[in-house]
């Protein structure tokens, strides 16, 4: 037996990690960029500010992406054409990634396909120089870069540059430099056009990464295994983090007020111009343009300052981080899940507090489902093999009828009548929603006797509605495998030598009628983590089921694929548990 538990651990692991690779390579299919959705769209700023500002957006993607790991190749090694260059991982930002990837599927030629990329980018950077003075053409230069940074259609592309070429030829004093670099950016795609080797497209090519990788960061972690880290300059980062978040709105506010003022001396010199034989007219819009020139210049005076200290903030947190150990993750194997893209918080932290819920309310359903449907089977059989057939039938029709009752709609229906007065109020027997009751959550005074009686209150419906469904398919597979036991030969046997008949059921008929419930005991015991959708969204139980839910609708993904990798983990457990108990309960089984 020792030897048969062993070859089924070792054929647990290998199972594990491919298990790990499927659910790895689907959280990589979802759509969205990680980093933007935990900066909030903080860096992308980048696309729309200064030149401070998109330099600022773009150090806050490259540190919040190495923080998650994602600044590493995906996996191992990659198998890929010739025609892709092997530092793409390295062009973290999604849709830059997507666009360099359908041009090179399209033309080959990745070095040209870069050099075109490297202009976009070179003259984002420089529009953002352009004077206001030019506000239209700054506007329309801006957009159209940014639609180019998605647009890998050649008509697509092509359209936009003939648009901005005609543009520029109108206001060529005032973006001549812009001009310049538009049409070198035109030679450039024009290049890609005209060196074109699809032929590389065809030709295979590996890619060896080694271990520094996101598989293997998510997996098993970059933090050492042994071993303390010192975590000041991370906390110092954190620190003045903060700090600049909180002079960001500040700084924003300024700017606003500023336009605001700037756009009112445009609208009162229009005025100034249109009313200028009303003298004392225009010596008030006058002495408000000079007041507005005033606020204006105290107001750039302090927007300068605020800049400054931001500046300052940024040039110590990015020499804390050149200097600093930055580690991504634990790993998965050590209880690091990864960060959640909706609050930035861990998502252990996460799915602990939901856990504890689930696996409170499936223990006991499943404890319960197990305690009455094992005897109720038996009995079954019993009264099945004795021929009274009205309680057997009886019996048979109530558990088939709860079987096909629905848990969300008997679970509605209880809400409805038994929680609150509305129909009558006798009627009100169990709280609404929730686990517990908010004011004895945080109440140290409250006896552990009370809390415990607070959220048997509250989780008895949920338990029951969770519980009901299961067991007429228990009791049912157990009456029919012991059915099957009871007309063994070695039975009429043990009657034969006068045992009584309490022994031959639970003694010699029970133990070789279990091996449909050790079956489906594999598939239940993942229900323990996973928890039951609807029944927590009805009785707003914040359980595993709720969580993932509200995950999917979010789409916040670490939690979700998180959720799936335990349930996986359970569900491979429960059928390692489920033949090592075959081996307990019949020695005859081999591997």
């Amino acid at each position: 037996m020792f030897q048969y538990i062993i070859k089924r651990i070792l054929i647990f692991i290998p199972t594990f990690f491919i298990i790990s690779l499927l659910i790895f390579g689907l959280s990589k299919l979802t759509t969205g960029d990680p980093v933007l959705m935990i900066l909030k769209g903080g860096a992308q700023t980048g696309t729309t500010g200064q030149r401070s500002d998109m330099m600022n957006g773009e150090k806050d993607y490259a540190q919040k992406a190495q923080e998650l790991g994602l600044d590493k190749p995906t996996f191992y090694f990659a198998l890929t054409s010739a025609a892709y260059p092997k530092e793409l991982y390295k062009i973290q930002k999604a849709h830059h990634r997507q666009l360099i990837s359908r041009l090179i599927d399209q033309y080959g030629n990745s070095d040209a396909v870069m050099d075109y990329y490297e202009q976009l980018k070179e003259l984002q950077y420089n529009i953002a120089d352009v004077p206001d003075d030019a506000y239209a053409t700054k506007v329309m230069l801006r957009s159209n870069i940014n639609d180019l940074f998605f647009d890998y259609d050649p008509k697509g592309i092509e359209f936009k540059l003939r648009e901005v070429t005609t543009e520029l030829a109108k206001d060529t004093n005032e973006v001549a430099t812009i001009a310049n670099q538009w049409q070198s950016l035109i030679t450039s795609y024009q290049n890609i056009i005209e060196h074109q080797t699809p032929a590389q497209l065809y030709i295979p090519k590996v890619y060896w990464y080694g271990g520094d990788n996101q598989y293997h960061t998510w997996m098993f972690g970059d933090y050492p295994w042994l071993g303390t880290v010192d975590s000041s300059h991370y906390y110092r980062m954190e620190a003045l983090s903060v700090k600049i978040k909180q002079l960001r709105p500040e700084e924003s506010s300024i700017s606003r007020s500023v336009s605001t003022l700037k756009g009112k001396n445009f609208r009162l010199e229009k005025k100034i111009a249109k009313d200028s034989m009303n003298r004392s007219l225009v010596d008030s819009l006058q002495l408000e343009i000079a007041n507005n020139n005033t606020k204006i210049e105290a107001f750039n005076h302090q927007k300068a300052t605020i800049s400054k200290n931001i500046a300052v903030l940024f040039e110590e947190r990015d020499s804390l981080f050149t200097t600093r150990e930055v580690y991504a993750s634990k790993g998965f194997l050590r209880g690091d899940f990864g960060t959640s893209y909706t609050d930035g918080k861990k998502v252990a932290d996460r799915v602990n507090d939901a856990l504890f819920w689930t696996v409170i309310m499936n223990i006991i359903a499943i404890l319960l489902a197990y305690f009455i449907s094992i005897p109720l089977g038996v009995n079954s059989a019993k009264w099945k093999m004795k021929g009274r057939k009205v309680i057997d039938n009886t019996n048979t029709t109530i558990l088939f009828i709860l079987y096909s009752l629905p848990n969300f709609w008997i679970g509605t229906l209880l809400l409805v009548f038994f929680t609150t007065a509305e129909y009558a109020e006798w009627m009100d027997f169990f709280p609404s929603s929730g686990a517990q009751d908010s004011s004895l959550r945080g109440n140290p005074d409250a006896s552990i006797g009370t809390k415990l009686l607070d959220i048997a209150h509250h989780l008895f419906l949920p338990v029951f509605c969770i519980t009901y469904g299961s067991l007429a398919y228990l009791s049912r597979q157990m009456r029919g495998s012991m059915l099957g036991v009871i007309r063994q030969d070695y039975i009429r046997t043990a009657r034969a030598k006068g045992l009584s008949e309490r022994k031959v059921i639970w003694k010699h008929a029970f133990r070789n009628s279990l091996f449909p419930i050790i079956t489906l005991f594999s598939s239940v015991f993942p229900r323990t983590l996973s928890g039951s959708i609807a029944i927590e969204m009805i009785y707003a139980i914040p359980g595993m089921g709720y969580l993932l839910l509200m995950s999917i609708t979010s789409r916040d993904w670490p939690i979700v694929f998180a959720i799936v990798m335990l349930v996986a983990i359970l569900a491979m457990i429960g059928n390692l548990i489920a033949d090592i108990l075959y081996a307990v309960v019949d020695p005859r089984i081999k591997y």
